[in-house]
């Protein structure tokens, strides 16, 4: 036993949710008068007295006069607590408690408490944005109602978005309720992943932990909770794409065939949609059954709610008074028109955008940057811009060339490295895509990490040639981006969990099913039902209904049934995956309902590429092949930007088009791939092109994107 015990008894005692503020005071007393009994004894058993006593012992042994009137004075306040002269601690006085109980044993003991004991009442450095340059610190301490920051590739964007949060938290406390929007999932627990350990280095007292989600995510999230409040459920889950798909054809033959598949995709997609009262009634009926909502609609109901319900905009105004966006210039026309809606009716609520236009990379999924300069025209008296010009990434030579460039829908705000390196830009042509790839790999072996290398392509395919070549000189890589989708035995899993889930009552799942296992499909689910699998997956479905068979036991016959249709030749690879999704999901789950929500997030471990490149070898420290947009966000040492040539970037496809707006946006938004790519380089940027493609007998030019390179 020492000084550090008694801090982590108050702090747990402190931070602990089964006790009241009263019985926690009175084992705060407890603890304190057990310290004093450990100065007078040790960690022997000598006779163990009150507080009083033990205090007066102390004091006498000691001759330590200095502290006994702040001594006194808190026993007497905590025994006026425990006997009842007074009740009901506010959190505020039961703060007050905790500190002078680690104030009183820091200065008897002259020990530091740790961190996370000073923590948990708020001690924090008052230095704490000496972290953050300039322009970062101006951006955290805007107090204006819409911040809009402009943070170009490597300012900081995600520390300037910790940091904030973390100035928030200190100086509101419990006062402030925070929902921080990431564009990704991925991107949202990258984030409270780094809330956390900040907020713990700082010693930030996290009242209320900042929610971190995607927009769609806490759009759902709020509706579920709000549901809750009112002794209401709402328990839809977002359906992905092949939930959708599975839905349309389901729908498709329930029909009789009297809708196309296209037109059931758009109407569940898009409800607002005038339809067929048929097909909306079916629309209906399926959404019930499978428990699935589109992005879209998910959007489209929490805007009309909180539009239209003032009861949700008071519960909106309780749970939510800052609002963080991340990656703004993506932002959908829906997702403003709900930011639009919440600057309307919560009157206290403050919005912090971050964003780069240049970085727009994503129009293909709605997202565009004139949403979000329409909104901060709408708000121009209100809104603050702050422009963070500091790069810690790339070389000023890299940001020479980027800063060159020109977008016709915004400003290229100029970057200056803070990179204390030259960098370079490489430029090579070569005789064909064989001799490209040749001396591509020659490159990246003359490398010292291959780690920090990074082989970048609007997409996969025309690197063929480069994944040949590395294979031929063993040299291991790993390929992110490009089209995927979960690996056939694993999609029939789901499948067939989803056939029980729904209580053998949907065709669409059934026909995916089908689809894997390479059967027809059916027209109707009675046709199903009396087939051999059909009646197989009824009898599992029955054992499990009543519980004759636990969930873990339908998932193994469900494996069986994968083994049984689907070819045995990959069946090393099978017994992997199917281990991965046991360890992952299966164990996690205790039903079939649970598992489909869990899979949501661990599908991605089970995808496979729709170009499969697959590395001869398994060596250590990997290069990285993958798209441009999938790069997003990244960096390396080493840049490689292949097949820089007319044939391939921009897509030339887009000469044909004779909608010249669409010719120019589509000519823009190539030129912000460009951007975002050249600027994942932290030291050298390596371009190379092709004068002629073999493969199809053609000459080739120069990318328009490196014609201020090449002069």
């Amino acid at each position: 036993m020492n000084t550090q015990t008694f801090y982590d008894r108050l702090r747990e005692c402190y931070l602990g949710i089964k006790n009241t503020n009263d019985a926690k005071v009175f084992i705060m007393r407890q603890i304190l008068e057990d310290y004093f009994n450990f100065l007078n004894n040790g960690d022997g058993d000598g006779e163990k007295l009150n507080f009083a006593n033990a205090q007066a012992l102390w004091r006498e042994r000691n001759r330590e006069y200095r502290y006994d009137r702040e001594i006194t004075f808190i026993r007497q306040e905590m025994n006026r607590v425990v006997h009842g002269q007074k009740r009901d601690i506010s959190d505020d006085t039961l703060r007050i408690y905790y500190e002078f109980c680690v104030r009183l044993i820091n200065l008897i003991s002259k020990e530091m408490p740790d961190a996370a004991t000073l923590a948990a009442y708020g001690h924090i450095d008052e230095n704490y944005l000496d972290d953050l340059n300039k322009l970062q610190r101006n951006a955290v301490l805007d107090k204006s109602r819409v911040v809009y920051v402009n943070a170009g590739p490597g300012t900081g964007k995600t520390h300037l978005l910790v940091y904030k949060i973390a100035d928030l938290l200190i100086k509101q406390k419990d006062q402030v309720k925070i929902v921080a929007m990431s564009y990704t999932r991925s991107s949202a627990s990258s984030l409270s992943a780094k809330i956390e350990e900040v907020t713990d280095r700082l010693n930030i007292v996290r009242f209320n932990f900042p929610y971190s989600g995607t927009i769609h995510s806490f759009s759902l999230n709020s509706l579920k909770s709000y549901a809750k409040s009112k002794g209401q459920k709402f328990d839809y889950v977002i359906a992905d794409d092949n939930e959708i798909e599975d839905i349309v054809d389901d729908i498709y033959y329930s029909s009789d065939l009297k809708f196309e598949h296209e037109i059931i995709r758009e109407y569940l997609l898009h409800p607002e949609l005038n339809g067929d009262e048929a097909l909306r009634s079916l629309v209906e009926e399926k959404k019930t059954l499978y428990k699935r909502i589109s992005v879209g609609e998910i959007l489209d109901l929490y805007l009309k709610k909180i539009t239209e319900d003032e009861e949700f905009v008071k519960w909106t105004s309780k749970n939510m008074n800052y609002l963080l966006v991340d990656e703004a210039q993506d932002l959908t026309k829906v997702n403003y028109q709900i930011l639009d809606a919440l600057l309307e009716k919560v009157p206290d609520l403050k919005i912090f955008l971050v964003g780069d236009p240049r970085q727009n990379i994503f129009g293909f999924l709605g997202g565009s940057y004139k949403y979000l300069d329409a909104f901060l025209s709408k708000y121009d008296d209100s809104v603050s811009r702050q422009y963070l010009k500091e790069s810690y990434r790339c070389p000023q030579y890299i940001l020479d060339y980027t800063n060159g460039l020109e977008f016709d829908d915004c400003e290229n705000v100029h970057l200056e490295s803070q990179v204390d390196q030259d960098g370079e830009i490489c430029i090579n042509e070569f005789d064909d895509e064989y001799e490209e790839a040749e001396e591509i790999v020659r490159y990246i072996s003359s490398l010292p990490d291959r780690k920090s290398v990074a082989i970048l392509s609007p997409r996969l395919r025309p690197l063929s040639r480069i994944v040949d070549s590395l294979n031929e000189k063993g040299i291991p890589f790993i390929v992110q981006g490009g089209s995927h989708s979960v690996k056939p035995h694993i999609q029939a899993f789901a499948y067939l969990n989803r056939i029980v889930e729904t209580g053998c009552k949907s065709l669409g799942p059934v026909n995916g099913l089908c689809e894997k296992f390479e059967m027809p499909k059916y027209r109707n689910l009675h046709e199903f039902m009396h087939s051999t699998l059909g009646m197989e997956v009824s009898r599992l479905h029955g054992s499990y209904v009543n519980a004759n068979m636990t969930f873990l036991e339908l998932s193994r016959s469900f494996v069986k049934i994968c083994r049984q249709h689907i070819a045995s030749g990959i069946k090393e690879e099978q017994d992997k995956d199917f281990k991965l999704l046991y360890d992952c999901v299966i164990k996690k789950a205790d039903s079939p309902e649970a598992f489909s929500r869990l899979f949501k997030y661990y599908r991605t471990m089970f995808s496979s590429l729709e170009v499969e490149f697959k590395s001869a070898s398994e060596a250590p420290d990997p290069v990285l092949i993958s798209t441009m947009h999938s790069a997003k966000g990244l960096e390396w040492d080493y840049v490689i930007l292949p097949c820089m040539c007319d044939k391939y970037f921009p897509n030339p496809k887009i000469n044909d088009e004779v909608d010249q707006e669409a010719k120019r946006e589509h000519m823009n938004s190539s030129l912000k791939l460009m951007f975002v790519a050249a600027t994942r380089a932290k030291k050298t940027l390596y371009i190379t092109y092709p004068s002629r493609i073999r493969d199809t007998n053609s000459d080739a030019r120069p990318s328009r994107y490196l014609k201020d390179l090449i002069l």
